[in-house]
């Protein structure tokens, strides 16, 4: 069953790889959230501007459409983004599942084996009172005769 304690550690380092691309998904929309979240901000000093500047508010409307387009894109890049952690997530279960079977494997092959060394032992211990049984017979036959 050595080769059992292999695939363990096998998948145990593929769980944790795919643990780790899952958590950089979500550090990486946590990063486009940021940008999203940065850019309403942004968008609304660009407006207090505009509506104390005279100037500034000429510009306004062409800056809140490409503030738009960068929300929109980044809304998609953090759909796009949920998608893949939802299929890396489902790659972390799937490596779970094999490692979780290959685990029940070996605590399955280690009850038996330990069930065996049971066996055997009860199965010495019996012989051995079953001979000391047989010699004190031995001994008693021996003094009636």
């Amino acid at each position: 069953m050595r080769g059992v304690g292999g695939l363990i550690r096998l998948w145990k380092w593929r769980l944790d790889e795919r643990r780790r691309v899952v958590v950089d998904l979500e550090i990486l929309r946590a990063g486009i959230e940021r940008q999203m979240i940065g850019l309403d901000e942004e968008l609304e000093r660009e407006r207090k501007v505009a509506t104390t500047n005279y100037a500034a508010s000429f510009g306004f409307t062409n800056y809140r459409r490409m503030n738009r387009e960068r929300h929109a894109n980044l809304e998609v890049a953090r759909e796009e983004v949920i998608d893949r952690i939802a299929a890396a997530q489902e790659e972390v279960n799937a490596a779970f599942r094999e490692q979780k079977k290959y685990e029940l494997v070996l605590e399955n092959w280690e009850k038996r084996e330990r069930a065996k060394q049971e066996k055997r032992e009860q199965d010495e211990m019996d012989e051995a009172g079953l001979q000391g049984f047989r010699r004190r017979q031995d001994q008693d036959a021996k003094r009636t005769d």
